[in-house]
């Protein structure tokens, strides 16, 4: 492939890859995680104040980097931001890997680089999760950043390649804590890579080693990084010793992953096939494409490429073995399947000498990548919350929607609109996304228990308690319906399969909105 032509693909590749991931960022219910994150990021822009929790959530990047775009975007208060501006910056660090998957093109070759930018833009996998306002697409641009630039400075060394290599393994480690597998699998494969080729092995770079300046700067600024976002911009340095005793907390969730759990083949599973309520999912094409590309670099005999099928294999390995699984993180991972899928479809065209079985190889992966793409239309913008969606997990239902938007249809009707009293009462799994949900709703107050909301059932003699609003998990909604007695009318709403909320709402309100929609 010429560069001309390799030059102008590329622009439709990216193009690809920004329609399927910016049209409709708001379409789909915010997930509990992502509401999580958005409260913590709210925070930040709000008052400038950012700590790092080592407890439960992962590293700072994904907050100092939406500080950036919502600035750019002239936003200044969470209540000012909307789904689709959060999941803006996951959308674009989506697109950018796609990008930077077009940079492999001197390791891997132009067509092999083409074709795996081309897989990773129409992937459902990819594309369903550069929506998610969570870390992962952002961990997976710095992945890919940082082998480019380990790449880059093993066939032309430089103190800029060597920064830049720091750089992306600061921002990995500082996006998640997931980044030692990912860091233990590239060390592993390089190391591994030197052991099956020896001396016949080929490098551009020769015997050349790092010279340990250089080594001194890619640790550097690997340190650097990390520590500045950590340590909030060295307002909070006790962040920077929370980044390496958080793994405690993540040792100790991965042997106890509770709902998280799921067996080894759960992450190929995944990939594989998937079929429920007359809906097939399946990104076997890219699988079997990267089979193809590990057998190609094996018979290659080439540096870069055994090395990326040792690492993918290493990093699916060690993630599959991990009892905590969440779907997206398969990402990292799948990053090199990918682009092995690159190396196969190249090796593919390079194996097949009749140019009439050529222009059918062609046809046929040309239909399997409209297929990934089609999928991928179809997870995104018709099945965006749906359960038979293999990629939706435990993702707010639908119908919760339905309850945000009773909610701001009764707010005009409230005594003192967005400053009218609502309470929550759910336990925490039940309670998030509502934080974000009625994040414009000053006195919105959360409670895991009736009694301690003053709805329990002692309150029904009492009177009404001062709410106009009251949201109830399915539990505590029992407790709480005999305190309001008549004075609230009820509706149901699912947040997730198999839970419900109950919506109360104060009857003087819910008669002036009944009586003005008759009007």
């Amino acid at each position: 492939m010429s560069k001309a032509v390799f030059r102008g693909l590329v622009p439709l590749v990216v193009l690809g890859a920004l329609l399927l991931r910016l049209p409709g960022l708001g379409l789909r219910p915010m997930h509990h995680d992502e509401a999580n994150q958005a409260l913590k990021f709210g925070r930040l822009l709000e008052t400038g104040e950012y700590r790092y929790d080592p407890s439960d959530h992962h590293g700072p990047s994904l907050y100092y980097l939406s500080w950036v775009l919502t600035r750019v975007l002239g936003r200044t208060t969470l209540a000012s931001l909307d789904e689709a501006d959060l999941r803006l910056l996951p959308a674009l660090f989506g697109a950018g890997t796609v990008l930077l998957l077009l940079f492999f093109a001197g390791a891997v070759g132009r067509p092999a680089a083409l074709a795996a930018g081309a897989l990773a833009a129409a992937s459902p996998a990819f594309t369903y999760y550069s929506r998610f306002y969570i870390q992962e697409s952002i961990f997976v641009f710095f992945i890919a950043g940082f082998a480019l630039a380990l790449w880059k400075y093993r066939t032309r060394p430089s103190p800029g390649w060597a920064l830049a290599a720091g750089g992306a393994a600061g921002m990995m480690f500082a996006t998640k804590e997931t980044s030692v597998i990912i860091f233990a699998a590239l060390a592993a494969a390089i190391a591994g890579t030197r052991v099956l080729l020896g001396k016949k092995g080929t490098s551009p770079a020769g015997k050349r080693r790092p010279a340990l300046r250089d080594l001194a700067l890619g640790a550097g600024a690997a340190a650097a990084t990390s520590a500045l976002l950590f340590s909030s911009f060295l307002r909070h340095p006790r962040g920077i010793l929370d980044s390496l005793l958080a793994f405690q907390n993540y040792l100790a969730k991965s042997g106890d992953p509770g709902f998280h759990a799921h067996p080894a083949g759960y992450y190929i599973g995944l990939l594989t096939y998937s079929r429920s309520g007359g809906l097939v999912w399946s990104e076997s094409l890219i699988l079997a494409l990267a089979c193809l590309g590990i057998i190609a670099a094996i018979r290659a005999r080439e540096e870069f490429r055994t090395a990326a099928a040792l690492a993918a294999l290493l990093a699916a390995a060690v993630f599959s073995l991990i009892s905590y699984k969440t779907p997206w993180n398969a990402l990292p991972f799948f990053l090199g399947f990918v682009l092995l899928a690159g190396v196969g479809t190249d090796f593919i065209f390079r194996s097949i000498k009749r140019i009439p079985v050529k222009a059918a190889a062609g046809v046929l992966l040309g239909a399997g990548l409209l297929n990934l793409g089609w999928q991928s239309c179809q997870a995104n913008f018709r099945y965006p919350a749906d359960p038979r969606n293999p990629y939706v997990y435990a993702q707010t239902s639908s119908d919760y929607a339905r309850l945000v938007k009773r909610v701001d249809e009764i707010t005009p009707f409230l005594p003192g609109s967005e400053k009218a009293l609502i309470k929550v009462v759910c336990g925490p799994y039940e309670t998030w996304p509502l934080p974000w949900s009625l994040r414009r709703h000053p006195n919105a107050g959360y409670w895991t228990d009736a009694a301690s909301a003053g709805l329990g059932p002692s309150a029904a003699a009492g009177g009404s308690p001062a709410a106009s609003i009251v949201i109830a998990s399915e539990d505590q909604a029992a407790l709480i319906r005999p305190a309001l007695q008549d004075a609230y009318h009820a509706e149901f709403y699912g947040l997730r399969p198999g839970v419900l909320l109950t919506l109360f709402i104060a009857n003087e309100p819910w008669e002036r909105f009944l009586g003005e929609r008759r009007h």
